[in-house]
């Protein structure tokens, strides 16, 4: 006969049993768990570390193509620039807020084909005229009356393409009805333009002037263009560039580095001005391009398209690898 004694051991015994089997059959789990998941870590650690030294290796050869694109930059401008623009005079012109390295740069190669390098007119964000005083600093400078912001632009175009238009000439001619051709001299336009600053100067390396005179004839310019001016190119740069062209080609190279994805600014779409050019039927027959400034072969086509823009007979070519280029580099002569 089994007794109340029985039943207890034995109901005991079975929750004991029970009792036992969850404490290990959850510790197994568990450390089954823990195992998998030191094991998946130990794999993502693994590929972290691979991927670590992948980008060691890529950051690697990235320095030692920035190292070699700069000694590149130095040795071609030292062997195939040298004599390219031979004392010939030129001014760069730029709108503050596009990067100075590009500008520099420029400086650079021009000098390393020994250009006589006038200097740099960099237009100020002065020239917004989103006040009254500088819309009235403006009118004083240009010495007309008007207020309007849309009329005194046009009216500096038109001035500033007149200063230009004189000085680029075609070597030797000389100012017209002139027995001597004129001394080089800071145009009384610029120094107004400079007082009131509406334009800044930058001089060249070992530069005696402070302030930027134009030669009486025989210049070449070139315009430095990019994200970031503060003056947008269609209001002073592109009409100054349409005024000074109006009769033909002329001696101008606009250039500017590869445009990017990120260069758009807000939801207007950002037209480049070696883009705005190309796209003008007349422009683009009367202005040089290139649009890869920041490459090497866009700095190489820049010093020989400023070669070819012979002032009284320039040729006209885009050059880079944007929509209208015409080759990478220019042409050999004939």
């Amino acid at each position: 006969m089994i007794n109340f004694r029985f039943h207890i051991v034995s109901l005991t015994a079975v929750l004991l049993a029970l009792g036992v089997g969850l404490v290990l059959g959850t510790t197994f789990l568990d450390d089954a768990t823990v195992n998998q998941l030191e094991r998946q870590l130990d794999g993502l650690e693994a590929d972290l570390d691979r991927a670590q030294a992948r980008n060691d290796e890529l950051s690697g050869r990235v320095g030692s193509f920035e190292d070699e694109a700069a000694q590149l930059d130095e040795q071609i401008g030292e062997r195939l620039f040298d004599g390219q623009l031979q004392d010939d005079p030129v001014l760069v012109v730029a709108t503050r807020g596009v990067d100075g390295q590009w500008v520099d740069g420029v400086l650079t190669q021009l000098a390393q084909a020994d250009a006589d390098v006038a200097g740099v007119w960099w237009l100020t964000d002065r020239l917004v005229l989103d006040d009254d005083s500088e819309v009235a600093d403006l009118s004083t400078a240009l010495q007309v009356t008007t207020d309007d912001a849309d009329r005194l632009r046009h009216n500096l175009a038109v001035n500033l393409s007149d200063v230009l238009f004189g000085a680029v000439g075609a070597p030797g001619a000389g100012p017209p009805d002139a027995a001597t051709p004129a001394e080089p001299a800071e145009p009384a336009l610029l120094a107004r333009l400079r007082e009131a600053g509406f334009v800044e100067y930058q001089m060249p390396d070992g530069a005696d002037a402070d302030v930027v005179v134009l030669p009486a004839d025989g210049l070449r310019i070139v315009v430095v263009d990019g994200t970031g001016a503060s003056v947008p190119h269609g209001d002073v740069v592109l009409p100054l560039l349409t005024e000074l062209s109006s009769g033909g080609p002329v001696s101008v190279v606009a250039t500017q580095p590869t445009p990017q994805p990120d260069d758009q600014q807000g939801d207007d779409e950002v037209v480049p001005l070696v883009t705005a050019l190309r796209d003008s039927e007349d422009l683009k027959q009367r202005i040089s391009t290139v649009d890869d400034l920041d490459r090497v072969a866009g700095r190489v086509a820049l010093i020989l398209a400023a070669a070819d823009a012979v002032p009284g007979s320039p040729v006209v070519g885009h050059y880079g690898m944007g929509d209208g280029a015409d080759r990478l580099l220019p042409a050999a002569a004939g």
